[in-house]
């Protein structure tokens, strides 16, 4: 427990649930190891001994795992604040020089050319508002399909 501890100081106790969980299960077993080992003592019999081994065994398993996953997140974040410092650090990017503008020459080619791409975009732009009328459709037709269903099992309900 005392290597948790020192590794939950480093984390500031901020730890994720299901690793806030598995210390309140392992707290729990915890007792139940001190409980099977009092009842060792009391009655030190090949039975009580094979299950305080047991208990001993599991909570060490889960008390280890709980280590490991701890010491990842540590990494982890350790990780994360050098990110960070190094992206402090480093110069923002210079922007990049604009290409320089080509003229083209006037010709009836040259002029036609920029239109198609227009063209492209509100073609584009039609076929996702019939998209979204579609969706909307859909889900009018599905409405009324379950109210007839709905409503014809009410029907043959009754008589």
């Amino acid at each position: 427990m005392g290597k948790i501890e020192i590794l939950l100081e480093k984390l500031d106790n901020r730890i994720t649930s299901s690793l806030a969980k598995r210390l309140d299960t392992l707290d729990d077993l915890s007792e139940k190891l001190e409980a099977s080992g009092e009842d060792y003592e009391r009655n030190p019999t090949d039975e009580n001994r094979d299950s305080y081994n047991e208990v001993i065994d599991y909570v060490e398993k889960i008390e280890n795992g709980i280590i490991r996953d701890l010491e990842a997140l540590l990494q982890k974040r350790k990780a994360e604040e050098l990110a960070k410092q190094r992206q402090a650090t480093r110069p923002a990017p210079a922007p990049a020089p604009a290409p320089a503008m080509q003229q083209v020459p006037a010709t009836p080619q040259a002029e036609a050319t920029p239109q198609a791409p227009a063209n492209q975009s509100e073609s584009t732009s039609s076929s996702n508002e019939k998209k979204k009328g579609s969706g909307v459709l859909t889900l009018v037709i599905g409405g009324v399909l379950l109210v007839a269903s709905l409503g014809a099992i009410n029907y043959f309900k009754k008589q």
